[in-house]
């Protein structure tokens, strides 16, 4: 071992492995990292700065590292500073991404005496919101307004293109209506105003070192060596500033990457940069990092040998000299108030023993009945980047309408928002007509009586009384399943869900969240209460709720990428959640880009465990049969294959039903192992795979 890192060993209190020291120690050309979960990314680019500047005597100024994400760079210069701790060090540089195309873009202005105005966030009086110019002109060209979860979806969607550097969208599946008229009119707006979004800092950098070699030489004079972290998160565009800022093969660019964790297809990212890299760089150096010191060896293994299912990637072998512990479990629930009491169990165990414990989903609207549960329960938790529209879409607006006004018969507004849905055979100029009773009269007695009506409209509103009458006595759960069947709602609405572009089956799952919060609940005004106080905690969208010191962490599987816990539950693993049914039905025509990355996610997510993972899979949502994700499955066979070595004749068993037994045989069959069990002079033949996922046997 040289002297420097026995230095780093003893003063510093870093303990590299060869792996990493090897890494640690190139110095010349391009080099790629591959590092793998939990094997000391961050340890091997504060080592090998603080390499760079005490072994082989560079200036801390001329070493650049650039991250994805704020977070990411205020952790590994809050690392670096704790470390080393020196005042020699404070000029190292480690900016994000746009942070450093912002600073191309203001080298730009100085040298020609121009200023371009950012639109992101508040940036002055006079100056509006860029989500209110995109509402602007979404309204201009499609004529409605647009709601918040359609502006973050356009938002997405221009920042998508612009990182894939596409002017061409006809083959794109973008789910913003008029999105090329909508695009092109934002760009005019800006360029007219000398207005700038976060995407443009890339854009705009990209064409400022292309077009003005001074800038470009500029910045290759002022940093010797670039660093990027989190390399498979590369976009086109960002790949491209990358190629310009180093752009030979005797160039000091050092990545670090993991292509098994590049799960942001839908921001533009592709590992297919780090895969061939090679082919831009001459002479790459390729470093592998695959010591998991995170996990235990069970979750190693089986993660691994589940993510190499993928083809677009490097080969490694991740292994960990951590010890064996439990095997991670597959859990089968029967519907969602069963996965909740799973939960609730699971989690209060894991507090008990001061665990540290995330829940992690595909999609942010699996947070919610969960986070009422928890709060309902006492027990602490902590949304993370949590963005969810749930309270505020329109589909869970119409049924609070639709309990409000059974509640209040002259709930003029809520009825207004409903009527239409509801098949009344009711103008907009009716409705009109009947405010002239506002707080007077209910709202039905007003139409009837403001109006020259047929007699079908006057008994299909009398119904209609009868109807709600019935609602509002009802308890919620009951309520809402009288608004589907008895209102029709989810066949009226079809007409708006075509237009909006949006698929009943989401409205559908909206509705089935709202059933799973009804389901604790005795009463409608109950129901109401509850559904704000919720709406309060999502408001908060980051932040503790419940004491205690160790709260349960709620968040994405994307969020989730870099973190560890010591137990993580896996939430709603259904196929229709991940991979999703459309990524699933592209795979079976042979697009295999979509399903590796969905497979890629659920690695991220396996690979957040320390030593406790739990995947729980409804067979039921809101009352329909769900498939489990075939990620599961996958998991479920390599547990099995694992298993299946250890079972052998004369093994003792334990049935939920049976009580103890013996197996006399076991045969592999059918695609699955049936063993022969002695259960006292009866044998019964028992499918072991099914019964271990269903927890029916265990081993003595």
């Amino acid at each position: 071992m040289s002297n420097f890192f026995e230095i780093l060993r003893k003063k510093y209190l870093i303990n590299l492995d060869s792996s990493q020291r090897a890494a640690v120690e190139h110095l010349k050309g391009p080099a790629l990292v591959l590092a793998g979960p939990g094997s000391g990314k961050t340890t091997v680019i504060i080592a090998r700065t603080f390499y760079l500047i005490s072994k082989a005597n560079n200036n801390p100024d001329e070493i650049l590292t650039l991250t994805f994400n704020k977070a990411a760079q205020v952790e590994m210069n809050n690392r670096f500073s704790k470390v080393f701790g020196d005042q020699t060090f404070k000029k190292v540089k480690f900016v994000t991404f746009h942070s450093f195309c912002f600073s191309v873009l203001r080298e730009y202005e100085r040298r020609q005496g121009y200023r371009f105005r950012l639109i992101e966030g508040k940036t002055g009086e006079d100056l509006p919101y860029k989500t209110v110019i995109l509402k602007n002109i979404y309204e201009k060209i499609n004529g409605t307004i647009a709601n918040e979860e359609e502006l973050e979806t356009l938002s997405n969607e221009i920042g998508y293109v612009k990182n894939k550097m596409v002017t061409d969208f006809s083959g794109l599946n973008l789910r913003t209506r008029e999105f090329g008229k909508i695009y092109m009119a934002y760009e005019k707006l800006k360029r007219e105003n000398s207005f700038i979004d976060f995407d443009d800092m890339l854009t705009y950098c990209l064409d400022i070192l292309n077009k003005y070699p001074e800038i470009l030489i500029s910045y290759k004079n002022r940093y010797k060596y670039f660093q990027v972290d989190e390399g498979q998160d590369l976009s086109k565009i960002q790949f491209e500033i990358l190629k310009k800022l180093c752009s030979s093969e005797e160039s000091n660019l050092f990545i670090v990457a993991d292509d098994d964790q590049s799960i942001y297809g839908f921001r533009g990212a592709e590992p297919k940069y780090i895969l061939e890299l090679g082919k831009y760089y001459k002479g790459l150096g390729i470093y592998k990092l695959e010591n998991n010191y995170r996990s235990t060896r069970n979750i190693v293994e089986l993660s691994s040998k589940l993510i190499k299912k993928n083809k677009l990637r490097y080969h490694k072998s991740h292994k960990t000299g951590n010890p064996v512990f439990n095997d991670p479990v597959i859990v089968n629930v029967e519907d969602e108030i069963e996965q909740l009491k799973f939960i609730e169990e699971t989690v209060k165990y894991h507090l008990r023993e001061n665990h540290t414990v995330a829940i992690l989903y595909r999609n942010n609207i699996s947070s919610v009945p969960i986070a009422e549960m928890l709060d309902r329960k006492g027990i602490p938790f902590v949304l993370r980047q949590n963005r969810i529209h749930f309270f505020r879409h329109w589909a869970v607006q119409d049924i609070i309408g639709f309990l409000n006004f059974a509640l209040n018969p002259y709930d003029y507004e809520s009825f207004k928002r409903i009527y239409y849905k509801i098949n009344l055979y009711i103008s907009k100029n009716m409705m009109e007509n009947a405010f002239k009773n506002q707080y007077r009269l209910p709202v039905i007695e007003s139409l009837i009586k403001e109006n020259v009506l047929q007699a079908y409209q006057i008994n299909e509103l009398k119904n209609s009384i009868r109807k709600f009458k019935n609602l509002s006595g009802m308890r919620p759960l009951k309520a809402l399943k009288y608004i589907e069947d008895e209102f029709k709602y989810f066949g009226n609405i079809k007409g708006l869900c075509e237009y909006t572009g949006v698929s009943v089956d989401y409205i559908y799952s909206l509705f089935g969240v709202l059933k799973t919060l009804s389901a604790s609940c005795r009463s409608i005004p109950e129901f109401l209460v509850k559904l704000d106080a919720l709406s309060k905690i999502f408001e908060n969208k980051e932040g503790d709720f419940g004491s205690g010191q160790n709260p349960v962490s709620l968040i994405t599987l994307h969020s989730s990428k870099g973190l560890e816990y010591d137990a993580v539950l896996m939430v709603d693993l259904t196929n229709s959640q991940i991979p999703g049914e459309s990524t699933a039905v592209k795979s079976v025509n042979h697009d295999q880009n979509l399903i590796e990355e969905e497979r890629r996610l659920f690695y991220v997510g396996m690979t957040r465990a320390k030593k406790w993972l739990y995947m729980i899979c409804p067979q039921y949502v809101n009352e329909m049969k769900e498939f489990r994700s075939t990620f599961v499955n996958e998991a479920a066979s390599i547990l099995g294959e694992k298993l299946l070595g250890s079972v052998t004749e004369g093994r003792v068993i334990v049935h939920k039903k049976y009580g103890e037994g013996i197996i006399s045989s076991v045969d592999h069959k059918y695609g699955t192992t049936v063993i022969e069990v002695d259960f006292g002079g009866k044998t019964r033949s028992l499918d072991l795979v099914l019964c271990l996922e269903n927890r029916i046997i265990r081993f003595c």
